[in-house]
């Protein structure tokens, strides 16, 4: 398998992988994909339809016909549903609860690979996920799997709710990320869990550049020349 040097930046919910990826991502003059959001999207077509998440065959019903692309404008993400821009209704709390049983059907876990695959092995760019390194780019040879306590990513997605000016309860939040942790780390297709040679990043009480130093240390197959 030809090897290539799009990025990968696995690991759980709540551990800053958007924020770092797209940190990451303008250093090195380049996109990030955000992959969760693209089932973020699919959860909310079926949300739309009505759909019962947790009964996979409803969820393989709403999301029979779908039409889905990404598109980077000025270096930020957005995701076309079926030709409309959805991106802003993405980071809702009824998504962020019910997001991780929609991930975990196989047959919409494949189509999704499709979409990511096409888009990192056509353009040289940081992809953010939970199996990136692991399944959509094996054969990255930039991968990286950040960690953190499920405590401190609940604090962070407080923070920025609540900077965001939404309503935010931090035991909520946290009880959500420890089970969308289990439902990712239990499913039967693509489990999170690092590559065997990713680089292994805890986040815990680091500042956002400590991190990014640390990465950006170990990148190969850049022009770090670009990087600032």
């Amino acid at each position: 398998m030809k090897k290539i040097s799009s990025i990968t930046i696995d690991g759980p919910a709540g551990v800053g992988k958007s924020t770092i990826s797209k940190l990451l991502a303008e250093r090195l003059s380049t996109s990030c994909l955000n992959t969760g959001a693209i089932y973020r999207a699919l959860t909310l077509e079926c949300l739309r339809k009505n759909a019962n998440i947790k009964i996979e065959a409803e969820v393989e019903k709403a999301l029979k016909d779908f039409n889905l692309s990404v598109v980077f404008n000025n270096g930020q993400q957005h995701i076309l549903l079926n030709n409309k821009d959805v991106t802003q209704f993405l980071h809702r709390e009824i998504i962020d609860q019910t997001v991780a049983y929609v991930a975990k059907v196989p047959s919409i876990r494949e189509k999704v690979r499709g979409i990511q695959r096409q888009i990192a092995t056509e353009n040289n760019i940081v992809v953010e996920g939970r199996d990136i390194g692991t399944v959509v780019l094996p054969d990255s040879i930039n991968k990286f799997f950040l960690t953190a306590s499920a405590e401190v990513r609940a604090e962070r997605r407080y923070k920025e709710r609540v900077q965001n000016g939404e309503k935010a309860d931090y035991n909520q939040i946290l009880t959500d990320i420890k089970l969308r942790d289990e439902l990712d780390i239990t499913r039967k297709v693509s489990p999170l869990l690092p590559a065997k040679d990713a680089i292994i990043v805890n986040t815990d009480n680091k500042s956002i550049e400590q991190i990014l130093s640390e990465m950006q240390g170990k990148i190969k197959g850049f022009d770090k020349e670009r990087c600032q």
